[in-house]
């Protein structure tokens, strides 16, 4: 007897064998098929390079790392493959400088000299990085102590310093890195860039550096490097890239933790656009998310939401320093807390610093164009925004909180809870300074402070003198053009 099956479940019998054996799965390279060994005492390079280089010469796939641990120097990725770093699985990068000779690759950074790097990619297409594995750049450095600066030729550094011989404070200590120094990524010139899920840990430079790249994608990512001599150790940094979403990351570095640059290499710098940050906690013993200092093409269209900035020297920076301006910006819905750091780290507890102040006799920039929404900052100084080489232009706060806390150095700096200096067209709606009454700093003025402001606008806006201070709460001086609503 011959049975006869409805045309409905033959479909749905055969039509997903047929979409398998159409679509199948990307072919899987298995780099320790290639020669890779989980020993830390002999370098896999190689291995991985070969499992690379096969992978795109069939057109693509995925490279995986199977749990391990693996050395390595640099291994350069291919247009359509994906390297996956299976969990348990950590890449170390290499300590010995003789491993990198003939391997030197660009990394696209404004110091050439760092051009040691565990993974990178140039012109690339459709790359990414994917799994819960690491990439561990054993970064090692060591103190050290300079002369003493009779002159400080650069402004950005030379009030905290001077401040800090005031009051004998040591500014000499330093640390500086041992060679090699490899940074654990840097992709250069790529298309449809993805990083997702993995671990970064203690790089000598730029942790994951994203240079001259379009459509980027980096999500779920822990980058870390040690808090307290972890130089140049940068954990995210975005330069001259476009269409960019960071989204759901958790960065803990000694140096910059989320880092928006547009440097000039080789005569070319591009801007920085269309950039999307949310959903990350930040944490730097220098500056927790900053648009600067490298400033030589413009920042626009940039929007940062949904964030915790936690135990940072700054929070949110702009500083503008190379002709480029920054425009069209969003802040919103972010919690900061902010503590001073060894004197060595640029910073002063700052919650927010905005400055435009030219490097030498180069072009000046401009900020222009910025809202801040919904915010509660705790800091050990206040919010500062300030127009020198160049004047700052339409900033909006709606909702900020100020609590300003005690310093715990010995060279106080804090000063004001807001202070504007050299801005166009101003507005503060519910806005307000919250002093620690119990712990008063003697250096602390007033609640705002206005310096050749043009255009204000307060609404709702909130504060009282500090406790003991001779200043009144709201202090203007050469303010142009006020307006005040209850």
């Amino acid at each position: 007897m011959i049975h006869r099956i409805p045309v409905c479940l033959f479909l749905l019998l055969f039509v997903p064998l047929f979409l398998y054996a159409r679509g199948g799965h990307a072919p899987v390279y298995d780099v320790t098929a290639f020669g890779a060994v989980s020993d830390t005492t002999r370098l896999s390079t190689e291995a991985f390079q070969r499992a690379v280089d096969a992978c795109a010469a069939d057109g693509g796939g995925t490279v995986w790392v199977p749990a391990g641990n693996y050395l390595c120097t640099t291994v350069v990725l291919k247009s359509n493959v994906n390297l996956h770093l299976d969990a348990g699985a950590t890449v170390y990068a290499s300590r010995k400088v003789s491993d990198y000779e003939g391997l030197r690759q660009k990394v696209g950074a404004a110091d050439t000299s760092e051009s040691e790097v565990l993974l990178g990619a140039f012109d690339a297409e459709n790359i990414s990085v994917t799994g819960t594995g690491t990439l561990h750049c054993r970064a090692e450095r060591i103190g050290y102590r300079r002369a003493p600066q009779t002159v400080v030729t650069d402004s950005v550094t030379g009030r905290e310093i001077a401040n800090a011989a005031r009051y004998g404070a040591d500014y000499q200590s330093k640390f500086r890195k041992v060679p090699p120094c490899p940074g654990a990524i840097s992709f250069v010139g790529c298309t449809g860039v993805c990083i997702r899920d993995i671990r970064v840990v203690e790089s000598s430079f730029w942790s994951v550096h994203l240079q001259w790249c379009e459509r980027v994608t980096v999500d779920g990512v822990y980058i870390t490097s040690n808090r307290h001599n972890g130089v140049n150790a940068d954990g995210l940094d975005i330069d001259g890239c476009s269409q960019v979403m960071v989204s759901n990351c958790r960065i803990d570095t000694g140096d910059d933790a989320l880092c928006l640059k547009t440097t000039r290499q080789e005569g070319k710098a591009l801007p920085c656009s269309q950039i999307t940050i949310t959903n990350c906690v930040l944490t730097s013993s220098s500056a927790a998310l900053k648009i600067g200092t490298e400033s030589h093409a413009d920042f626009e269209n940039i929007t940062v939401s949904n964030c915790v900035i936690d135990k940072a020297n700054r929070g949110l920076n702009m500083i503008i320093r190379d002709g480029g301006s920054a425009r069209n910006i969003l802040f919103s819905n972010i919690a900061i807390t902010t503590c001073r750091k060894e004197t060595f780290w640029w910073g002063n507890g700052d919650p927010v610093w905005f400055t435009v102040q030219k490097r030498g006799d180069g072009p000046s920039g401009t900020i222009e164009n910025v809202t801040l929404s919904h915010i509660i900052a705790h800091g050990q100084s206040g919010i500062r925004l300030e127009g020198f080489s160049r004047r700052i232009r339409n900033v909006r706060l709606n909702d900020v909180q100020l609590f300003m806390e005690p310093e715990d150095a010995v060279d106080k700096r804090s000063r004001n809870g807001f202070l504007f200096d050299g801005v166009d067209k101003l507005s503060l709606v519910d806005c307000e300074v919250n002093w620690d009454m119990q712990h008063p700093e003697p250096t602390w003025e007033s609640a705002y402070l206005f310096r050749n402001v043009d255009g204000l606008q307060l609404v709702r806006t909130y504060g009282d003198s500090a406790p003991g201070s001779q200043y009144p709460a709201f202090r203007y001086e050469q303010v142009d053009h006020i307006r005040t609503t209850d």
